[in-house]
């Protein structure tokens, strides 16, 4: 397992971070985690912990099921018991109110156009790899899974990684630990697809593209300076630029770049009416296709990601999240330093040639509204 701990001058909250292997790329069962998670809300460890004051909310992601803890330092070790027991005895006997919990969150999700039109176009490129089975748009039976499949979930649970914002470094976990093991695609899904649904009056559009994943160091780097400057820094991005301000076309227009352990995608994305939804796609294809980077706005991108590590670095939550990665994914321990060094260095051709080699690809594109 990996394991981090980050010394906070706070002298009694502790947060914790704990990467669990049952993200979409490792469920023995696809969806168990997902009636998982109820499970264990369900027991009366998780309501002991509530009486404590002790915050925990979970995420289940393409590499892993995320769970975070944030307490007072002087509980930390009397919550730790308390999460270990909550996760290795689950409320089986409520199996089927879980299951109607999970079947419940992924209708609802599906009725939302932004997550649903990111979910379909993972399906879509990703193909048969476990990062096409985002909830929202994977048929997920989950009136098939039995206590048989989660007992089997629980046999072979792992701890990824733990990050620990503390004091002082007196937290551990009773729990299995295992490494995080790449799965690479072995091809890629392209093509577009439209749904639509009754009684919406906005429509998303989702364009994605296969990039690097978060091993590939350099190359991720250059990737999230690029992404920073196409449609990471809100108004004055480019695509917000060309689709909304210039054109009126989209309430919002952003994109999101995920630098995942077993491959990356960018995703550029905007809300608009389906009137123009052709013409909108047009234009954020053509600002990718034709993108370049002056010396001003590439500066202007590294003061942003900068900045914002310094702002997630001021909260144990946001410390915990910033650092998580490097356990889980054996990266180096100055990754960010690393990072911080070589963005500052990057030219703007640095960039543009990266945007010609995402624009040989083919894109997944989505629409749902």
């Amino acid at each position: 397992m990996g394991r981090l701990f980050i010394k906070l001058a706070i002298n009694d909250v502790a947060m914790i971070d704990i990467k669990l292997n049952l993200g979409s790329l490792q469920e023995p069962y696809p969806g168990v985690a997902n009636v998982l998670i109820p499970l264990w809300r369900m027991t009366t460890y998780a309501r002991e912990l509530e009486r404590m004051g002790v915050s925990i909310s979970f995420e289940k992601g393409l590499d892993a099921l995320t769970l975070r803890a944030k307490a007072r330092y002087a509980v930390i070790g009397k919550a730790i018991g308390l999460i270990t027991r909550m996760i290795q005895n689950p409320s089986l006997d409520r199996i089927s109110d879980a299951v109607r919990e999970a079947k419940t969150s992924m209708m609802i999700s599906r009725e939302d156009t932004t997550v649903r039109s990111v979910a379909e176009a993972l399906r879509i490129l990703f193909k048969e790899h476990p990062y096409s089975r985002h909830p929202t748009a994977y048929d997920y039976r989950f009136d098939e899974i039995t206590i048989n499949e989660v007992k089997n979930s629980l046999d072979n649970l792992g701890v990824l990684s733990m990050t620990i914002v503390a004091p002082e470094d007196v937290v551990d976990v009773d729990l299995p630990t295992v490494n995080y093991t790449r799965v690479i695609p072995r091809e890629f899904g392209d093509g577009s697809e439209d749904i639509k649904l009754e009684g919406k009056v906005q429509t998303t559009v989702v364009i994605a593209y296969p990039t690097y994943d978060v091993m590939d160091l350099e190359a991720s780097f250059r990737m999230s300076v690029l992404n920073t400057v196409l449609g990471g820094m809100g108004l004055i991005s480019r695509l917000y630029q060309e689709v909304r301000v210039k054109r009126g076309l989209a309430y919002y227009a952003y994109s999101m770049y995920w630098a995942l352990g077993s491959s990356g995608v960018l995703i550029a994305m905007a809300g608009v009416r389906r009137e123009v939804l052709k013409e909108a796609t047009d234009i954020m294809l053509n600002t990718m296709s034709n993108f370049s980077i002056t010396t001003d706005e590439l500066g202007m991108a590294v003061r942003n990601r900068v900045g914002r590590l310094k702002v997630m670095k001021e909260s144990p939550e946001g410390i915990a999240s910033l650092y998580s990665i490097i356990p889980t994914y054996g990266l180096p321990g100055d990754y960010y330093d690393r990072y911080v060094k070589y963005i500052s260095g990057l030219r703007p051709e640095d960039i543009s040639n990266e945007v010609k080699n995402l624009m040989r690809l083919r894109p997944t594109i989505v629409s749902v509204g």
